[in-house]
């Protein structure tokens, strides 16, 4: 089972707290204290704006903030959930793919997606296209990876958690559909990620057992992960009054439709527990944790503490 976190990174508004020159010390600090507590990855996203605000909120970049962790930890997996394939081109990425497990000792994931942020391809210039081309940029990124891997003898990787003697970069792809995306990742990738309630990925991972078994690959040969969001409560009385806050800009009947849609460990270590064992019962050997209080090293500490709950 890999217990893993997102960075703190910036993305979601996060950083704006410690302000630009503040952002690296931030990161660093929760990455080494993520390592301490014995969490096994470190995951950053690929976006450049605060996302839904768009605002000068700094935000770190994914691959040269991995280049720099890989240096400042010694042992968790270092990887991207995920990079667009459309923001680099192929060769580009895999050498930079090749380069980050070298820099870090065989512990890089080239996670890739196929991108869905419109205003942000418009922002840097890059064409969004349809989710036909996006699918196709996609694929070709794989491709690249598996070519470069093949022309160099890199042999097979080891799923994610699972060590650090590895020869070539683990790939992990990041989406849900099922025509392009799934089928894709059962030719080119060793995991698969998915945000979605328990229910989704129930009905995922038979799809997904269903492409597998066209292609004559072992549906057990490619992990499946969850990427939900985390915030612990004392009480469900405390859970209540967060949900029905007005600040959440949702109703409390949207805000359960979220939880139960995304898969959200939202709730006491009891609730998250069921959530999280229910997602194992259902084949999840995975999780890549985004923490609603970062950069808070406290809910670090709290996120330990239901995952031991979770594991036990």
């Amino acid at each position: 089972m890999h217990w893993g976190v997102m960075l703190a990174q910036g993305w979601k508004g996060e950083l704006g707290q410690v302000g630009r020159a503040g952002s690296w010390s931030a990161a660093c600090e929760w990455a080494r204290r993520a390592e301490e507590l014995g969490f096994d990855g470190i995951w950053v996203f690929d976006h450049f704006q605060p996302y839904p605000a768009r605002d000068d909120r700094p935000v770190l970049e994914a691959w040269t903030t991995l280049a720099a962790l890989s240096q400042v930890t010694g042992r968790v997996l270092l990887g991207t959930l995920v990079s667009c394939a459309a923001y680099r081109e192929p060769a580009v990425t895999v050498k930079m793919a090749e380069n980050l497990q070298m820099l870090s000792g065989g512990r890089f994931c080239l996670g890739v997606g196929a991108g869905w942020d419109k205003p942000e391809f418009e922002s840097l210039g890059v064409r969004f296209g349809t989710a036909g081309e996006r699918s196709d940029r996609l694929e070709a990124v794989l491709r690249a990876a598996r070519q470069a891997s093949d022309a160099t003898g890199g042999g097979d990787a080891v799923q994610p958690g699972a060590g650090s003697a590895v020869r070539r970069p683990q790939i992990l792809v990041g989406g849900e559909g099922e025509m392009r995306t799934m089928p894709a990742a059962v030719k080119y990738a060793d995991a698969v990620n998915w945000q979605v309630g328990a229910g989704g990925f129930a009905a995922k991972s038979r799809v997904l057992a269903t492409v597998c078994e066209r292609a004559g690959r072992d549906p057990g040969s490619l992990l499946r992960a969850h990427a939900p969001n985390f915030q612990l409560f004392d009480s469900e009385r405390e859970f209540a009054r967060w949900r029905q806050h007005p600040d959440r800009g949702m109703s409390a009947q949207q805000v359960d439709a979220y939880i139960r849609e995304r898969g959200a460990f939202y709730g006491t270590e009891s609730a998250i527990r069921e959530t999280a064992e229910e997602f194992v019962e259902l084949g999840c050997r995975g999780f890549m944790v985004y923490c609603n209080r970062t950069p808070d090293l406290g809910c670090l500490d709290e996120l330990t503490s239901a995952a031991s709950v979770a594991a036990a």
